[in-house]
């Protein structure tokens, strides 16, 4: 095997593109079938101080997730207005990080306030 070949698979590896995880479909942003793509809505954004607080919420909220809970969102209507109102719950970003895994979280719950839902490759295998 040249020397060549061997770098290029040694990065490959070191890349993680040569394993069965790159082959598998991500999830993918889709409307959510019982809200549809929303153009507004109402946000509320509850901050906490640490991810403790924030566990505790969801637990209240029946958010509840066994580990890894960053973030989460609820969105309702109101049945009398039919406007949208959506809470995103979140631990408070600080310091100098712009693209930590707080703002992309934040991000993430903004976007189910949208109206948009996962359709993970687990949910579309089981159709």
């Amino acid at each position: 095997m040249s020397s060549v070949r061997l770098i290029v698979i040694s990065i490959m590896a070191w890349l993680g593109l040569g394993s069965p995880a790159i082959i598998e479909t991500p999830d993918r942003w889709r409307p959510d079938p019982d809200v549809g793509l929303l153009e507004g809505m109402t946000l509320r954004i509850h901050w906490f101080e640490s991810s403790a607080e924030l566990r505790e919420a969801a637990a209240n909220n029946g958010q509840e997730k066994e580990r890894g809970l960053l973030g989460y969102s609820i969105i309702r209507r109101n049945i009398e207005t039919s406007e949208y109102v959506c809470d995103v719950y979140v631990v408070k970003m600080t310091g100098a990080t712009v693209d930590g895994d707080r703002t992309t979280t934040f991000g993430h719950e903004v976007l189910h306030c949208f109206g948009l839902s996962h359709d993970s490759a687990a949910a579309r295998t089981a159709k």
